[in-house]
């Protein structure tokens, strides 16, 4: 599309050739936004199904969500590329293979809805043929008898994974008469309830609250999650494909042994896709899934042919490298079509070729397919440049305001097009203010694409996600985007819902029996196990610690509480305490001491800096909130936050002193720019201090990109400017020619003078040294300081130290980052190269992790023979460190494209070009060191792929399997993966409180360590003492979470930890209604553990040590802090007919009436619920945690 021609839009020639029976149509001049916006204007008038093929992934994308943005609440179906070669032992990612397989599922069971979009690449590839499909995918339906067994070994055959909490696609669990289950066709998973045999429910659930929340509706489809089907005739077939295999290469089937053992056993071995065809007597090309009545769109027909080309020389080379290399495997023929057998099926279908551009001969005439439809539809070009031309004035929207007006005025309505509601905002806010008659869309998009009625505004604001706008002035209607207007956006991804669980009861989820244990009372102890013992009759759950000298405490569930995982470094393990000695006496006492110190000085600081003086930064305006609209990604929830706090705190009378917590590639920087730009505006100098000179290079490129448009100026002060540039630099900075430097440990230095400095931003500044942190005390008097941290908070420390120290946390990641593909593979050659290529074939780079020093040239000398097009140098600990920071720089700036270095580069590196890993030696790392590495790629528009590499004659065992299996499942950022971070949260506790108490800390745990804080500074401030009541609970009954309705034991030590914490019966019967939600109709001892939480909880509120019953009685005994005033007791002991009796001090007996006597609990609840009528004021009683 072009901005300065004549408009052509003649869909109705398109229509009457459609109409009349032409099977193929050419059109030229049209792009992704105009081909989505005419599939659906066909769609609506032949009410036919349109199949629309790119060339890429990535534009078969874009197409999908320009055409939700047209056709609404209508169904898209994506059929995804699985990017995977089958010759490497590359299995490919499993997200990619579900959503090709949910999408085939939706097609053969009339599911799919009218658009249905596929990259060239996936309409050449074979899949399972649809009989298959059919025949192994189960169908759930209300009121029917269903056959748990058969469901159950539908599930397992058709690759669902069982798991003890559905969380993630492909997986299923079973409790009781619940069955919860995610199919990949569906975006939520779906718990089946039964009734005896019958289906009672089908309702979704939300997968981090495990909670339902809606109505499914009367069936359940549930298709394979994988093409191997390892059942029958399929796995018969398979082996003796792979024996065929074998044999054609020469291998003797010996040498087949493993993979045909584990095909045998049923299980999925590393590869197995390369004999995907070997288990069907034919695939079946995805064709054969789409419907016969449909109209195929083919995006750049010329861009599809020579993807087909390229994709199809790919697999023949990778096949006749694996038969040179002797290793078996099935010609590419088997897995997909040549590109011919594609052309040839598209003459079979009603195709329409959607030319990208319109060629112009020497004489104007414009040339193209005979007989072609030409359209000619104007882009916002010219718009987006004029407000490029205007960003850095005072009225940066005056084009787009003007423009508007005069489009309103020719009775041309303007569809503005924002993705997030705080963009929408702005724009809003933005526009109002040049007095632009603007209305908020409240329908889909598309409403809104004709002319304005009478009493309509000029312009009208929708949310949606549109590629590209273009204008239909004929029609009556112009489309702008958000990124037309303030420049380009990332792709809107999904994101997840973070896990708001409280720590405490969190780290009980990832309780392991041998882990340690802190009892408030006895010590650091290690969790043995849940048992389960009788006592009096009565079985109860108790968790079993075992203390030095063998010797076993029994901590009933309901004094959770009590009991915290121990959370330590992991360079050893803590000393295990003497149950009943005095040692944790006084270690506790010492750690106690040191949190009154720590909140001491910390309170010290807070007042301190509450009463200097400081500048008061103006409030933004709307030139700002213009800038603000210009990120080019979408804020997340944390963000937004850390933004608003730093920007109130630079608009306070006294200097700011914030830290800003959060992992690299969390948006830290774009807080860090926004605070400079406010402070810039104001006419204040802003010093970025960071402590290495990548990351000042990094920065700058940041800083300097961010603000090219705007009139302010970014300089860089590192070893890397030369001393000429250096002089003019510190002249400019020291005359206010210079708004923002970023530079190392030299901005310290004594002859940098600065005109009017107004805000310091720190980065990592627990890296500076000694005599540099000396320096930065003085020069952070009296000016805003944002201090920035990738290192962990724990939040048990964020709890404790809310309101005396300026703290802001990101914990969500970015909800625009694609997911990190993540492949686990033998370390071939041809695995290897093609990575590497595929990479450097986009333009990229490779970070190539070895982590031995005394190899690794050698391991450059073996990656330049098998790729002499990379440009590789190498990085490691060892080097000198100037050599080792020119190697930085020099990747970095693009000189050489793959970067062969150690585990150096696990932190303190952001390089948004470099998007693939590949990790030597993969089963040799750690949970938490892998899952640093893999953060490394992917932090740009561009998707990220990470290869764990493993040898090719080790057969993975144990916890080094279990370790790469994990990391290539959570492939989604922030999708809870647990990774052992406890390492980096001490770090993170040290820079917070000061490093001498990282012994204390290390003693007592991290968690009751921050409790002790939270306890001192409540004190210092003059605070009433928080009294722990912590009764003893002794009710005679059988209370437990029997093992038959929450068989999960890691889920059952949640769920009692979360009872024993709740603060008062509301969040008792939360749970309890939860309960109810995942498992179904609570059996009596369940209802039994509720009542005793529900008269716990009571116990604390009234204050007492314990509650006792008897047959006849039960006998309250107070704690001498208890709130229950004296004239209370007087008065329930002395009314008519009281059936309270006070036999001692402190102690308070109910009798029992006959017809309480047959259910003695709920008698005993409702008598506390008596007394607690009478406490109306309570000391601040926490909850023993």
């Amino acid at each position: 599309m072009q901005s300065d021609l004549t408009e052509l839009f003649p869909l109705d020639a398109l229509l009457e050739q459609l109409r009349g029976g032409r099977r193929l149509v050419d059109l030229t001049g049209v792009d992704v936004e105009l081909l989505a916006y005419l599939t659906v204007a066909v769609q609506a008038r032949l009410s036919r199904p349109c199949v629309v093929v790119a060339p890429g992934d990535s534009e078969a994308r874009r197409v999908a969500g320009d055409l939700r943005f047209f056709a609404g609440d209508v169904e898209v179906t994506t059929l995804p590329a699985v990017d995977a070669s089958p010759y490497g032992d590359l299995s490919p990612d499993r997200g990619t293979v579900m959503a090709l397989l949910a999408g085939l599922a939706r097609l053969t069971w009339d599911q799919a809805g009218p658009f249905i979009v596929l990259s060239a690449e996936t309409l050449a590839r074979r899949v399972m043929p649809p009989d298959a499909l059919v025949d192994h995918s189960f169908l759930v339906a209300k009121g029917q008898d269903l056959d748990r067994e058969a469901c159950l070994r539908a599930l397992a055959d058709g690759g669902y994974h069982a798991v003890s909490t559905v969380e993630d696609p492909g997986t299923f669990a079973v409790r009781g008469g619940i069955l919860d289950v995610f199919p990949p066709n569906l975006p939520l998973p779906v718990r089946v309830e039964l009734w005896g045999d019958e289906v009672d429910s089908l309702r979704t659930f939300d997968p981090d609250t495990q909670r339902t929340r809606d109505e499914y509706g009367d069936s359940l489809l549930l298709p394979p999650v994988r093409e191997e089907l390892m059942v029958g005739a399929y796995k018969d077939r398979a082996r003796k494909g792979i024996l065929e295999a074998g044999a054609a290469v020469g291998l003797p089937s010996r040498q087949l042994a493993p993979m045909l053992d584990d095909l045998g056993n049923g299980i999925p071995f590393m590869g197995i896709e390369a004999f995907r065809p070997a288990f069907y007597p034919a695939l079946a090309p995805v064709a054969d899934y789409l419907p016969d009545d449909a109209v195929w769109f083919v995006l750049d027909p010329m861009g599809v042919g020579e993807r087909l080309r390229d994709h199809w020389e790919r697999l023949a080379a990778g096949f006749e490298g694996a038969q040179a290399a002797q290793q078996p495997a099935l010609p590419p023929e088997a897995h997909c079509l040549t590109p011919s057998e594609v052309t040839q099926g598209l003459e079979r279908v009603t195709e329409v070729r959607a030319h990208v551009l319109q060629m112009v001969d020497e004489l104007g005439a414009v040339e193209g397919p005979e007989n072609a439809i030409r359209f000619r539809v104007p882009d916002n070009r010219d718009l987006s440049h004029a407000l490029g031309q205007t960003r850095a004035d005072r009225e940066p929207l005056r084009p787009l305001a003007e423009q508007v007006r005069g489009w309103a005025a020719d009775g041309t309505r303007v569809v503005l097009a924002c993705r997030q509601q705080t963009q929408l905002d702005r724009l809003e806010r933005l526009l109002k203010g040049y007095g632009v008659a603007v209305q908020r869309g409240t329908e889909r998009p598309a409403t809104y694409l004709h002319p304005p009625g009478p009493n309509d505004a000029g312009a009208v604001l929708v949310q949606g996600d549109v590629g590209g706008g273009f204008r239909l002035l004929s029609h009556g209607f112009a489309l702008v985007t958000e990124e037309e207007v303030f420049g380009r956006k990332a792709p809107k991804r999904k994101s997840k819902a973070q896990d708001q669980t409280s720590p405490f009861v969190q780290s009980f989820r990832e309780l392991e029996p041998g882990d340690h244990v802190v009892h408030a009372d006895h010590g650091v102890g290690q969790y043995v196990g849940l048992k389960k013992l009788v006592l009096a009759g009565n079985e109860q759950d108790f968790l079993e610690i075992q203390f030095a000298g063998r010797d076993k405490l029994f901590v009933p569930v309901y004094k959770l509480g009590r009991l915290q995982k121990y959370v330590g470094s992991s360079d050893g393990s803590p000393r295990i305490d003497k149950l009943g000695g005095t040692a944790w006496a006084k270690v506790r006492a010492k750690a106690k001491q040191s949190a009154e110190e720590d909140a001491y000085a910390l309170l010290d600081l807070y007042a301190r800096r509450e009463l200097a003086p400081g500048y008061n930064f103006t409030p933004p305006d709307d030139y700002f909130r213009s800038f603000e609209a210009t990120f080019p990604f979408v804020e997340t929830p944390d963000q937004a936050r850390a933004i608003d706090e730093v920007l109130a705190d630079m608009s306070r009378p006294r200097p700011m002193d914030r830290l800003l917590c959060g992992d690299v590639g969390f948006g830290k920087t774009e807080v860090a720019l926004r605070a400079a730009m406010k402070a810039a505006l104001d006419a204040k100098q802003v010093a970025v201090l960071v402590p290495t000179t990548v990351l000042a290079l990094q920065h700058y490129k940041t800083f300097a990109d961010r603000l090219k448009d705007y009139p302010v100026k970014v300089a860089l002060l590192s070893r890397l400017v030369n001393p000429t540039e250096s002089k003019k630099v510190l002249q400019d900075v020291k005359l206010g020619r210079i708004d923002i430097v970023v530079g190392t440990h030299r901005l310290l230095g004594k002859d940098v003078k600065w005109r009017d400095l107004g805000l310091l931003i720190l980065d990592e500044e627990h890296r500076f040294g000694v005599k540099h942190k000396e320096r930065l005390k003085d020069v952070r008097a009296q000016i805003d300081v944002l201090s920035m941290t990738a290192t962990p908070i724990p939040r048990t420390l964020q709890l404790s130290l809310s309101g005396i120290r300026d703290l802001s946390v990101i914990t969500t990641p970015p909800v625009d980052r694609l997911s990190v593909r993540t492949f686990v593979c033998r370390a071939t050659d041809q695995v290897v190269r093609d990575a590497i290529m595929r990479e450097l074939g986009r333009g990229g780079q490779v970070f190539f992790v070895h982590n031995r020093v005394q190899s690794i040239e050698a391991r450059k000398a073996w990656l330049q023979a098998l790729v002499p097009e990379a440009r590789i140098v190498v990085g490691h600990g060892q080097m000198d460190p100037k050599q080792l920071e020119k190697v930085m720089v020099d990747f970095t700036e693009g000189r050489f494209n793959v970067l062969l270095a150690t585990t150096i580069i696990e932190s303190g590196i952001d390089i948004p070009t470099a998007n693939t890993m590949l990790v030597d030696h993969a089963d040799q790392y750690g949970l938490a060191q892998l899952y640093q590495l893999r953060g490394r790629v992917g932090r740009s528009r561009e998707r990220g792929y990470c290869y764990l590499l493993v040898p090719g004659e080790a057969v993975l065992r144990g916890e080094a399997r279990k370790r790469l299996a994990v990391i290539q499942k959570f492939t989604e950022l922030g999708s809870g993966f647990q990774v052992a971070s406890h390492d980096m949260e001490l770090r993170g506790a040290g820079q917070l409180l000061g490093t001498r108490q990282k012994g204390h800390v290390q003693a007592v745990g991290l968690d009751l360590y921050a409790q002790l804080l939270d306890e001192a500074v409540r004190t210092l401030r003059g605070e009433a003492p928080r009294v722990e009541f912590d009764p003893d609970v002794n009710l005679q009954i059988n209370a437990r979470l029997p093992e038959e309705y929450v068989p999960d034991a890691h889920l059952r030590l949640v769920l009692y930890k979360r009872l024993a914490n709740a603060n008062d019966e509301e969040d008792v019967l939360a749970v309890l209604e939860e309960m109810e939600d995942r498992f179904g109709p609570t059996p009596g001892p369940v209802e039994n553990l509720v009542e005793l939480m529900r008269i716990r909880t009571l116990a604390r509120f009234v204050g007492l040590q314990s509650v006792d019953t008897a047959a006849e009685r039960v006998q309250f005994t107070f704690h001498p802090q208890s709130p229950m005033p004296v004239s209370a007791i007087i008065h329930l002991v002395s009314a008519p007919q009281t059936r309270f009796t006070a036999p001692a001090d402190f102690k308070l007996v109910y009798t029992f009436t006959l017809d309480e006597r047959r259910d003695t609990t709920v008698a005993t609840r409702i008598a506390l619920q008596r007394l607690a009528e009478f406490v109306t004021e309570t000391p601040d009683a926490a909850p023993a945690s």
